[in-house]
C-alpha cells in the first residue's frame, strides 16, 4: 500500500533529478555562449595574407621559410588559374637571398653613424692616396636633384660619374658661371629626366673630355626587363680597376645594392658585375662603398632600418681575402650577422687591439681634415694626454724622457698590432683546418698568446708613465 509519505519522497526524488536535468542544460548554454563569441571572433579575424607574410621573413633573412609560403601559395593560386608574377618574382628574391646567405662575408665593423642622406658624401673621410668621392652637383658647381655622384682619383686625372641618358648638347645651367677649365658634361642630370647611368671621363690639359658611358655592366636582354634599371655611386679602388657602384639591377636584393665589376682592358669595358652580398646588401637600398687601402678602413652605406631619407654608414675593416662564417655559428646566428642585428656580434674576442688601432686610423683621419673631404697625411699616432692635448707626432712631445719612451711605445704598439693580426688569422684558419694541422696551429697560437697579452699590458702600462711625464713636465 502506498502511503503519503512514499508518495511525497518519490515526488521529492522526481523533482530532484528535474532540477538537476535544468542546471546541467543551463551549464551547457552558459558554456556555448561563451565559446560561440570567441569562435566567432576568431572567424571574423582575416589570415595574414602569404604575401605579407613572406614579406615579413625576407625582413629577417628567413629566406627558407619565404620559399615554404610563397611555393605553397603559387602552386595553389596555379590550380584555380590566378596570376601569379608578383610571387614569383618574391620567390626568386627568396632564393637569390638564400643562396647569398651562406656566402655572407664575416667583417668587422669599428663604428656607425646615422645621417641625413644627403649629408652622406662628408661624413666619409678618405685619404688622398684613395681619391674623393663628392656630389655631381658640387664637383661641377650646378643644380642636379637626380641625387649624381662622381668618384675622382687621387691625380685628378679621371672620373667616374654618374649621368642620365647622354643629350646631343649641354649647356650651363642659367645663372650659373663655372670656374674656368670646368666644363657641364654631357649627360649631365640638371634639366633632364630618367635613371642614372655610369660613365667616365679624362682630364685633357686643362679639360675634361666628353663622357663614355660603361659598358658591361649589364645585357641588353636584361635591360628589356628592368624598365627603372639605374647606376649610381661609383668607386674605384686603388688597384685601378676594380669599381665597386650600386644599381637597380635585376640582381639586387631590393632597390639599390652594391656590386662589384674590373676593367677588362684599354677599351673601357666591364665584366660582368657581381652582387658583393650580404651583410654589404640588405632588402632595403644599399647605396656606396668605399676603401682606403692607404689606411686599412671601409665604408658602406645603407637605409635599412632607417627612417626615410637618413642612411646609415658602417665603418669597418676590409679583408685582404673574402672570409666567410663556419659551422661557429648557427643558422640565427649568421642570420644575424648577414642583417647586421648587432655590430658587436661582428667582433671577435681578439678584435680589441685591431679594432682599437683602426679607430685610431679613423681619428686621424677625422682629425687630419682641413675643411675638405680628403687629408694629405696621416699623423703618426692619435695619443691623448688629458682633456685638452691629443699629440700626433713624437716632436708634440715637451718632455726628452716622454719623448724617447714614446718612440719605445710607438715599436711596442706596432709589434702588439702585427701579433693581434696574426693571431686573429690563425684562429681563423684553425677553424676550417684540417685535425694534422690543429696541433701545430694550436702550439703557434699559444706560443703567441704568451708573447702578446704580456706586451699588451706592458703597452698599456708605458702609455700610462709617458702621460704622467708629459702632464708633471715643466
Amino acid at each position: 500500500m502506498i502511503t503519503d509519505h512514499m508518495m511525497e519522497q518519490k515526488t521529492f526524488n522526481h523533482s530532484q533529478r528535474s532540477t538537476a536535468r535544468l542546471l546541467f542544460i543551463v551549464c551547457c548554454l552558459l558554456f556555448i555562449f561563451s565559446v560561440l563569441p570567441a569562435a566567432a571572433q576568431k572567424k571574423r579575424t582575416p589570415a595574414v595574407p602569404v604575401k605579407e607574410q613572406a614579406q615579413a621573413a625576407i625582413a629577417v633573412y628567413d629566406f627558407e621559410r619565404a620559399e615554404s609560403l610563397l611555393t605553397a601559395e603559387i602552386t595553389a593560386l596555379k590550380k584555380r588559374r590566378k596570376p601569379t608574377g608578383d610571387l614569383e618574382a618574391m620567390l626568386e628574391r627568396a632564393r637569390q637571398g638564400a643562396l647569398k646567405l651562406h656566402a655572407t662575408e664575416r667583417i668587422t665593423i669599428i663604428d656607425s653613424l646615422v645621417c641625413p642622406k644627403n649629408l652622406m658624401l662628408r661624413n666619409i673621410h678618405l685619404s688622398h692616396e684613395s681619391g674623393r668621392i663628392d656630389s655631381y652637383a658640387s664637383t661641377y658647381h650646378t643644380r642636379d636633384k637626380s641625387g649624381a655622384t662622381i668618384y675622382e682619383n687621387e691625380f685628378a686625372n679621371k672620373r667616374y660619374l654618374a649621368l642620365v641618358t647622354l643629350p646631343e648638347s649641354v649647356t650651363a645651367p642659367e645663372g650659373v658661371t663655372l670656374p674656368e677649365g670646368v666644363t657641364v658634361p654631357e649627360g649631365s642630370p640638371e634639366g633632364s629626366e630618367g635613371p642614372l647611368r655610369l660613365a667616365v671621363t679624362d682630364k685633357l690639359g686643362d679639360n675634361w673630355s666628353a663622357p663614355v658611358p660603361l659598358t658591361g655592366l649589364i645585357d641588353e636582354e636584361e635591360l628589356e626587363d628592368a624598365p627603372g634599371y639605374a647606376e649610381n655611386y661609383p668607386f674605384l679602388l686603388a688597384d685601378g680597376i676594380t669599381l665597386y657602384y650600386a644599381a637597380t639591377s635585376p640582381e639586387s636584393l631590393g632597390g639599390y645594392d652594391i656590386f662589384v665589376t674590373r676593367s677588362d682592358g684599354e677599351d673601357g669595358s666591364f665584366l660582368k658585375p657581381e652582387n658583393i652580398g650580404y651583410p654589404y646588401n640588405s632588402p632595403a637600398n644599399d647605396y656606396l662603398l668605399a676603401i682606403d687601402d692607404f689606411n686599412q678602413l671601409g665604408w658602406f652605406v645603407s637605409d635599412r632600418n632607417q627612417p626615410a631619407d637618413s642612411v646609415c654608414i658602417y665603418i669597418f675593416i676590409p679583408n685582404e681575402t673574402r672570409q666567410m662564417y663556419g659551422d661557429e655559428v648557427t643558422s640565427a646566428q649568421l642570420r644575424a650577422r648577414a642583417r647586421i642585428a648587432s655590430i658587436r656580434d661582428t667582433w671577435d674576442i681578439a678584435d680589441k687591439e685591431t679594432i682599437a688601432t683602426a679607430r685610431k686610423r679613423l681619428a686621424a683621419l677625422q682629425q687630419g681634415l682641413n675643411g675638405g673631404s680628403t687629408m694629405t697625411a696621416v699623423p703618426d699616432f692619435i695619443f691623448p694626454i688629458d682633456d685638452q692635448r691629443t699629440y700626433t707626432r713624437i716632436t708634440d712631445f715637451k718632455s726628452p724622457v716622454a719623448r724617447e719612451k714614446m718612440k719605445q711605445w710607438v715599436q711596442l704598439d706596432k709589434n702588439v698590432t702585427t701579433d693581434a693580426t696574426m693571431l686573429q688569422r690563425l684562429r681563423d684558419n684553425y677553424t676550417n683546418a684540417k685535425s694534422s694541422e690543429r696541433q701545430q696551429m694550436a702550439t703557434t697560437i699559444l706560443q703567441l698568446e704568451k708573447t702578446h697579452y704580456p706586451q699588451l699590458q706592458e703597452l698599456q702600462q708605458l702609455a700610462k708613465e709617458i702621460r704622467n711625464i708629459e702632464i708633471n713636465h715643466k
